[in-house]
Formats: C-alpha cells, structure tokens, sequence
C-alpha cells in the first residue's frame, strides 16, 4: 500500500493492461493505492503486480502497469483520492470504476471498460470496448470507434465523431454534435440544437424542446419527438422510405423547434413527445 499527504485536488495518471482499477473520489486529505495480483496463484498476476509502478510528485500520481496482463484482468488497483481530482486514462484490457466526483477527465480505451460515476469535463479517445458517464458538468468531446458510449446527463456542449459503436445520451443540456458510420443514435432529451449525421446508423430523439435539429442517415430510420407546447418547422425526405409527421398545432407555444432530416433507406417520424 501506497499514502500520500494530498490536502488538494491531484492528477492521477494511469497506463494499464490486463487490469482491474477502482478508484474512490472523497473528502480526504490522502492519497491511498493498493495493487495486489488477482490470483495470488497465478504466476503471472503475481509479476504484474509486483512490476507496477505507483509514484507521486508535484501533484500527479503515477500508476503503470509494466508487464501486461491477462484480458481477463491480472492485477486489482484500488485508489482512493480527493474529489476533484483529474483523471488521465490510457487503457488496454482494463476495466475502470470511478465513484465520486473528479475534476476533467481524458480516457484512452484501447479495449475494456470505464464507468466513471461524475466529472468536470471530458476528452476521449475509444477503440472497443465501453465508456459510461454519469453526469459532465462542463463539455465533452470523443473520438469514437467500436466501442459503446453511454452518458446519462451533460450539461455543456458535446461533440462525438468517427463512431462504429452505440452512442447513448440520457439528458443532453446543450449542442450536441454527432457523426458515425454504424452503430446507432440515441438522445433521451435535447435541450440544444442537435447535429448528427451517419451512414447505416438509426437516429432517435425521445424529446427536444428548442433549437435546429439535422438529421441524415443512409439507412437505419429517423425518429423525433418534439416536446409538447413546442412550435415546429419541419422539413423532412426519405428517397426510399415513409415520413410520418404526427404533430398538431400547440395552443400556446413556449418555444420553436426546427427539424431537417434526410434519409436514404429506412423512415422518418416526428412525433410530439410529452
């Protein structure tokens, strides 16, 4: 076990393979990190974690598996730190679980899993596997791949391209910028403007309640709910598909809402959602 005095926010810096990490973000004046193997039998998880290196200077804890590990993970790291603290991430099969609240957070997934519970702000980069968020206070931006992307609530900006994966957004609080190949779309509700373009990708808005929403797809179908109360201006065309505009005149309306969409293949609805 490694302590350190750490009456501030740090930045912790981790460069894993084949690891499990849990991190623990709190009202605490130290810094705490066990590693241990995950089968103390086994010969290789043994040397993983005794090759782990842990080191603190200026601010910045330093964690690096330097032996790989199995996918199946070989080494646990458990740290407990201030909230607020930043988190930089470069990851091969390794999972992540962060509770509490951290400060910005950049990850770098090669494969495995990150669950992080609140942050500041966000950077990623992701290649397979997932990311899950909580919630972002501040932006985000992601460079995508195969991996699953899953954000329950965002309060700032949030730009997400080159994606093959799921991308799911619970709450998006402001603008939102999505682009892709494959995979699919899924905003629960829009505050912002929404731009999401793609290939083979279905798009679906549950809810937005202001703003431009551009919508285009190849194939995989549109789908809009226009929140109920809303004005909206919509213009949409499928070359090979149905579009199906279900909404009615609000009597009072609070805001306006402008929906363009395109598709090639696959239908377009835009419906009012309450």
């Amino acid at each position: 076990m490694s302590t350190f005095t750490t009456p501030h926010p740090i930045t912790a810096a981790l460069t894993t393979a084949g690891a499990r990490v849990r991190i623990a973000a709190g009202e605490r004046a130290e810094t705490v990190v066990r590693v241990q193997p995950v089968d103390a039998a086994n010969s290789t998880d043994v040397k993983v974690a005794e090759k782990t290196r842990v080191e603190f200077a200026d601010g910045v804890l330093s964690v690096k598996t330097t032996k790989s590990g199995r996918q199946a993970g070989s080494v646990d790291i458990a740290i407990e730190l201030p909230a607020g603290s930043k988190l930089l991430l470069n990851t091969a099969w390794t999972e992540v679980r962060a509770d509490g609240a951290l400060g910005d957070c950049e990850v770098n997934i090669g494969s495995g899993r990150v669950q992080l519970d609140r942050v500041d702000a966000l950077r990623g980069n992701l290649g397979a596997g997932g990311l899950a968020v909580g919630h972002v206070a501040g932006g985000a931006v992601i460079e995508g791949s195969a991996a699953v992307l899953r954000i329950g609530e965002v309060d700032g900006q949030i730009r997400c391209q080159g994606t093959s994966g799921k991308v799911w957004i619970g709450r998006a609080r402001s603008d939102v910028d999505l682009g892709g190949s494959n995979g699919s779309f899924d905003i629960g509700t829009a505050d912002g403007s929404v731009v999401a373009r793609a290939a083979d990708c279905p798009i679906r808005i549950g809810r937005v309640t202001r703003g431009l929403v551009e919508l285009s797809n190849a194939a995989g179908g549109i789908e809009v709910g226009v929140s109920a109360g809303t004005t909206a201006d919509v213009d949409a065309k499928s070359a090979k598909g149905a579009v199906r505009n279900t909404l009615g005149t609000p009597d009072s309306p609070r805001d306006t809402v402008k929906v363009h969409a395109r598709a090639r293949l696959g239908d377009i609805v835009v419906h009012s959602a309450a």
